[in-house]
């Protein structure tokens, strides 16, 4: 007689490509919206300058 082996599962890598495309998406809800928006402390984006004169100006 011969005995059954346990069945093993094997887990498939998360792939976040197919994950995005199988999840269905959601409306924004207003919370995600004032999220959103620019706040007074969010980050400034660099600036480039031609000269040291101006960056100096623009402190």
């Amino acid at each position: 007689m011969k005995l059954k082996e346990p069945e093993t599962k094997t887990e498939a890598p998360f792939d976040p490509v197919l994950f995005a495309t199988l999840v269905p998406s959601r409306k924004p809800t207003a919370k995600d919206r004032a999220d959103a928006q620019e706040k007074p402390d969010d980050a400034i984006d660099p600036k480039e300058y031609r000269r040291m004169d101006d960056m100096v100006d623009d402190l």
